[in-house]
């Protein structure tokens, strides 16, 4: 088992050794703003007659007079400017080309991205402003015209005054419930236009530029002295160029959201930034960024009048952006409506109610729809019912334009929550056409503002004191993304990962109990999943730098030198890969190199018998049990006396010196316990058994000592000769106590007055004498691994939980919700699953587990093997054995004490080395000598046959 786990901890750490983007946006949206109920509805299948075709950028209008919606210009698909006028009449739903009459036939050249709106400053002045635009050559226009709903004729109105350069995609307009000024310096009341920013073609003018423009005069068949007067607008702050945005005008105060700071157009030039200019004061708001950024919205007032809350705020409508850089979390497929209350610069993301009789429900994202909003319902019977937002064309993310006719219907009620059922909500079955009237409607707010992916800049431009000008470069910003591949790979790789920690624990056997095939089954498996989570998450480290895009914003051409790691995400991600995948790895394999290089084996050995000086033949004791209990480093032989002398030490008691602290002795200290057999000779000591420390055990007493026997799996009726000390001649005993041992001599006195015992079976084995299992009631208590490996094992499950909420926190911002719902319920369930096992004790070498293990106060049984470790070796020999070896067999693992060191009784010195000489002692004292000391001596005798002697040492 010992070598299958370290076989095991090497193929980790060699596995080991080779082995989405996100930006947290400081941004703030509400989720109880007060809106009406909000549906779109499709008015295209509705509609009959001379349709325009699909435009974008054209110019709306609306004239409740003569309830004609008009549509001026635009683009068309082939990329040109239109100059066609077309009429919707809303109550027939009836398209038309208005004709006018005779010799009135001029009109506005073709152009797309005008200013426009109502201008109703009198009953002889009802028409539809038209202020600038950009050619077929995309260069700006200056000019401004007005069109008579009454007679439908164009008219070019006479404009004074040092006014703007000639540009086009400007924002501004005119807020019609704003009644006309009317002054006695004027030949007729006054209605005011805003214009700002827009783009001559080949500069772009700052927001901070404002125009306000005041129209006058008369406009009849008769008489055409329609007058503006153009006049600038200071304001305080310098913004930054737009071109392409969405803007509307509520009071005097010019809403801009969106849109580029280049000519270019491309959806990836889209800001996200918004400001709110109060013409009258010069102040500029700039609200906190939330919706996606966008080109071409529209932004049109809430018109509702149901609630005083609604006259602050805006819609912004439709637009396109790059998915590929922003996640809006599927909002503007879904027909969300973005509402900003202009006072307190609060944004809240609403999803309407959609159409329930087409499909899609919702209007596609568009890009440079016309919109415009009114106080009232536009269609439908109960007009006083709602307000209506009515949008046209637009060109969609694919590229197509398109002539379709939205409602967007604000239900008069206010809703401060999602799902919440206001006064008209009826029995829940959802209408559609211009008849609708709010049964079934409700809205849902959206919790989060888009987030940008992998954004290497934190925000927009922000407003600045100084004066604007116009400017033929714009800021840029540099937005990163990566492939879909990357955005999937380390999810994978992280689950995958856990999974093989998860198996691979539990392969280890849990504490005091024994491994299995299963758990091997389990660790490869683990290992397996290990490899494959780290091949996938190198190949997503790869995949996002080979696949990483640097995009600038604002000149719209991909970065020449891609930016490394200039992203949060991007910064975090790498180094705690690096650290988990890098770091860790390296870490482990050089811990367990170390390990195996530190191992534990027997140093020189060697299977033939050493002569030593003096002549003695030592025979060690390779194979026995005293060998495989102790599989330390040789102690050198003991000799049966010591010469006092230089450097000789002191005996020492059986209870102090290096028995005592064994631990500080290093491994040095774990010594094999082997017996040596001296042939006799006339010359030099001679030992004939070795006394070592021995374990608690059970006592047995002589007369039973066949008991232990009785239930011994080894025990064999086979005569076998072993070898006894009583085989040595009394003659040769009483020659020399130095020859034969004090204690040899001293057992066969004791055994030669004995009677002679019964017949008893001859054994092959000791191990009924002994506890198998070591001591009895010997409790483990479970050791903490060292320092280093905890040091590598924290490092890696800090880097392991900081990539899971790395990877967590991408899901959030960026995955469908059901995703990052999997994913954090399974790491939920990992760790539970690491606390479960860790708790049951799985696995044992686990620092959580010893910790638990700890507080629960628990100690662990080490299991009783099947079959003894020491079986083996004791089986080969019999008991007393007849090689020249002394006759004691010792279990669990002992050492023998060097020369330096011989042994004491509890009360006293068993012998001492100095002070004793044979030739000085008569054969009395030396009797009483020898009694005494084996009366201090705990001895077991087991007789076998011929007087054998089995001596055990018993604590």
């Amino acid at each position: 088992m010992a070598r299958r786990c370290s076989l095991c901890r090497l193929t980790l750490s060699l596995f080991f050794a080779l082995s989405w983007p996100w930006s947290s946006c400081g941004q703030t949206i509400s989720t109880n703003l007060p809106v009406p109920p909000l549906q779109w509805i499709n008015l295209t299948p509705h509609l009959s007659g001379s349709a325009p075709p699909p435009l974008m950028y054209a110019s709306i209008g609306y004239d409740e007079t003569s309830r004609s919606l008009l549509i001026f210009g635009g683009e068309s698909q082939g990329g040109y400017p239109q100059q066609q006028t077309y009429l919707l009449n809303l109550d027939t739903l009836t398209w038309s080309q208005p004709t006018g009459p005779d010799g009135l036939t001029s009109v506005p050249s073709a152009r797309s991205g005008a200013i426009g709106g109502l201008d109703s400053g009198a009953s002889y002045r009802r028409g539809h402003i038209l202020i600038g635009g950009k050619d077929a050559n995309g260069n700006g226009l200056s000019d401004v015209w007005e069109f008579d709903y009454d007679y439908k004729f164009w008219a070019q109105v006479t404009v004074s005054g040092d006014g703007p350069s000639a540009r086009g995609g400007a924002s501004g307009g005119i807020d019609f419930q704003v009644k006309p000024v009317s002054s006695p310096t004027l030949p007729a009341p006054n209605t005011t236009f805003y214009l700002s920013g827009g783009s001559s073609g080949s500069n772009l003018y700052p927001l901070s530029e404002v125009w306000e423009l005041n129209i006058t005069g008369t406009l009849s068949p008769n008489d055409q002295s329609v007058v503006g007067t153009w006049q600038r607008v200071s304001v305080h702050d310098s913004l930054t160029p737009k071109i392409y945005q969405g803007g509307a005008v509520v009071g005097d105060q010019i809403v801009s959201i969106g849109g580029c700071n280049s000519t270019s157009a491309d959806d990836s030039c889209a800001q996200q930034d918004s400001y709110v200019i109060t013409a009258a004061s010069g102040n500029v708001i700039a609200p906190n960024a939330c919706p996606a950024p966008r080109v071409g919205p529209a932004v049109v007032a809430n018109t509702n009048g149901d609630s005083s809350s609604f006259n602050s705020q805006v819609f912004v409508l439709l637009g396109i952006f790059n998915d590929t850089l922003w996640n809006d979390d599927g909002g503007l497929q879904k027909g969300e409506v973005d509402v900003l209350d202009i006072n307190g610069g609060t944004w809240a993301r609403i999803l309407p109610s959609g159409d329930p009789d087409v499909n899609p429900n919702f209007p596609s994202p568009r890009e440079g729809a016309a919109a415009l909003s009114y106080n009232a319902a536009l269609v439908g019977p109960n007009r006083a019912a709602a307000s209506d937002t009515i949008v046209f064309g637009g060109r969609g993310v694919s590229g197509n334009y398109t002539n379709e006719v939205w409602l967007l219907r604000a239900y008069n009620g206010s809703i401060t929550q999602s799902n919440q059922h206001w006064s008209g909500y009826g029995d829940g079955d959802l209408q559609s056409g211009a008849g609708a009237d709010g049964t079934g409607v409700t809205i849902q707010y959206m919790t989060r503002c888009a987030v940008a992916l992998q954004s290497s800049v934190s925000s927009y431009p922000t407003p600045s004191s100084g004066p604007a000008s116009p400017s033929s470069t714009s800021t840029t910003a540099t937005r990163l993304d990566t492939s879909t591949l990357h955005k999937l790979l380390p999810p994978l790789s992280l689950g995958l990962l856990t999974i093989g920690v998860l198996a691979y624990r539990l392969s280890s056997p849990a504490l005091g109990s024994q491994a299995n095939d299963q758990h091997v089954a389990l660790f490869y498996g683990g290992t397996l999943l290990t490899v494959l989570s780290w091949g996938i998450g190198i190949g997503g480290l790869v995949v996002a730098f080979t696949s990483q895009k640097a995009l600038a914003v604002g000149l719209m051409k991909r970065s020449t030198h891609g930016p490394v790691l200039t992203t949060a995400h991007g910064r975090a991600g790498i180094a705690l890969f690096l650290c988990l995948y890098g770091l860790v790895p390296l870490l482990m394999a050089v811990y367990a190199g170390w390990r195996y290089s530190h191992r534990h084996s027997p140093q020189g050995e060697s299977d033939s018998p050493e002569v030593p000086t003096g002549g003695r033949a030592r025979s060690h004791s390779r194979d026995t049990a005293e060998k495989l209990n102790s599989p330390g480093a040789e102690t050198p032989p003991l000799s049966g006396r010591s010469t006092p002398g230089v450097g000789h030490h002191k005996r020492l008691h059986s209870w102090g010196g290096q028995g005592l602290f064994p631990a500080l002795r290093g491994r040095s200290g774990r010594r094999s316990s082997e017996s040596h057999a001296d042939t006799v000779t006339s010359s030099g000591p001679q030992r004939s058994f070795e006394v070592v420390n021995r374990p608690n055990r059970p006592r047995h007493s002589s007369g039973n000592s066949l008991s232990p026997f009785s239930n011994d799996p080894n025990y064999q009726r086979v005569p076998i000769a072993p070898r006894s000390l009583s085989d040595l001649s009394w003659l040769e005993r009483r020659r020399s106590l130095n020859a034969v041992g004090e204690l040899d001599y001293a057992l066969s006195q004791l055994g030669g007055g004995a009677a002679s015992t019964p017949v008893t079976a001859d054994i092959r084995s000791t191990n009924g004498l002994m506890n198998a299992s070591g001591a009895v009631d010997q409790f483990q208590v479970q050791s903490m691994p060292p320092a280093f490996e905890i040091l590598i094992r924290l490092l890696f499950h800090l880097s392991l939980l900081g990539l899971l909420i790395l990877t967590l926190v991408a899901l959030w911002y960026y995955a469908p919700i059901a995703g990052f719902a999997i994913f954090v319920a399974w790491t939920a369930i990992f760790y539970g699953l690491l606390l479960i096992l860790s708790w049951r004790g799985r696995p044992r070498g686990s620092v959580l587990t010893v910790v638990l293990a700890r507080l629960r106060g628990e100690q662990t049984v080490p299991s009783t093997p099947s079959r003894p470790a020491s079986s083996f070796a004791l089986d080969q020999y019999p008991f007393p054995t007849a090689d020249p070896r002394g006759p004691y067999i010792h279990q669990p693992q002992v050492w023998s004490a060097t020369e330096d060191y011989a042994s004491m009784s509890h009360a006293g010195p068993r012998s001492t080395e100095e002070g004793y000489d044979d030739d000085d002692e008569d054969e009395d004292t030396r009797q009483r000598r020898i009694e005494d000391e084996m009366a201090r001596r705990e001895v077991s005798i087991v007789t076998v046959p011929k007087r054998r002697l089995w001596i055990t040492n018993p604590s």
